[in-house]
């Protein structure tokens, strides 16, 4: 090669490859499509080989590119930890983070953050989740969230996870039910009319999803897409329904909600922070981890 080669170029490559598009790649570096792709053109006259080639509508790497990224990419994050390891992290500074929560972590977590009085400068905004793994997942790797906690234990290659805290399944009813008070067998638990919720990632129950045992069909009443507004309608009805603990515990007295043990085995809900790869060292996003690690250290 005639000219040094710049690091910047490597990076775009990778960007491209990762986004599978030069558009995304672009608008993850701020810059127009043209001007990705003329530095994209620019590496290819310096390496002499071709990377990508048209893919119906977008792009697709050639076997050079791919053994290309196969063996920059590591360097390219340790790099990226490398500087961000000399970067410093304070809470005088002003700073927000985007975290992707789940219904009931939300709720728990949104008191706790307001309450925070040492978060001086930061501000931790809480965003719902994605229905589905690629959106949650493309949506860290484009740093539009710092990092997501949910129940689903991704095995991404370029991601990682931390345990958080677990929950747990329980069964909610009005405190003034005619025939439900103190306890659920399995036989009331079937005859009683249920409100639901689905999951909409699982296409599955919330119970279901969490049980070891195989629930049969419930006498379904009405089917919510939020535990609150789930819980809202067995406070007001004679309907019984599968809830979290924690949002039980959170709620039931002031919806007049009676908390009963589920009639059938538990799986743990267990909740993670998830992250890209490439936060694993910054000390923003550790510090981040540790904040909200702290906030379940004890859950009442």
């Amino acid at each position: 090669m005639e000219n040094k080669l710049d690091l910047n170029l490597l990076r775009v490559c990778e960007a491209v490859y990762r986004n599978g598009s030069i558009t995304l790649a672009a608008e993850e570096f701020g810059l127009t499509q043209p001007a990705v792709s003329g530095l994209l053109k620019r590496l290819q006259a310096q390496l002499g080989i071709q990377l990508f080639v048209r893919s119906g509508r977008g792009i697709a790497p050639t076997h050079q590119a791919e053994e290309l990224i196969r063996q920059i990419e590591p360097a390219l994050v340790q790099i990226q930890n490398a500087v961000e390891g000399i970067e410093t992290f304070s809470v005088t500074h002003s700073r927000r983070f985007v975290v992707l929560v789940t219904e009931p972590t939300m709720l728990m977590l949104l008191p706790k953050i307001e309450s925070d009085q040492s978060l001086e400068n930061i501000t931790i905004e809480l965003q719902p989740t994605l229905f589905d793994e690629e959106s949650l997942l493309h949506h860290l790797n484009q740093q539009k969230a710092d990092l997501a906690i949910d129940f689903a234990n991704y095995s991404a290659p370029s991601f990682f996870s931390e345990y958080l805290y677990d929950d747990d399944i329980c069964i909610i009813a009005q405190q003034s039910h005619p025939r439900i008070q103190g306890a659920i067998s399995l036989d009331e638990f079937y005859s009683e009319r249920h409100i639901t919720l689905k999951l909409r990632r699982e296409d599955a129950y919330l119970a279901d999803y969490h049980t070891k045992e195989s629930i049969g069909a419930r006498r379904v009443a009405a089917e919510c897409d939020s535990l609150m507004s789930q819980m809202s309608m067995v406070s007001n009805s004679h309907c019984v329904a599968a809830v979290t603990r924690s949002m039980a515990n959170t709620f039931a007295q002031k919806l007049e909600l009676q908390i009963l043990e589920a009639p059938f085995t538990n799986i743990p809900v267990r909740y993670r922070l998830m992250a890209h790869n490439r936060m694993k060292h910054s000390p923003a996003n550790k510090w981040l981890r540790a904040k909200l690690k702290s906030y379940f250290a004890v859950i009442e």
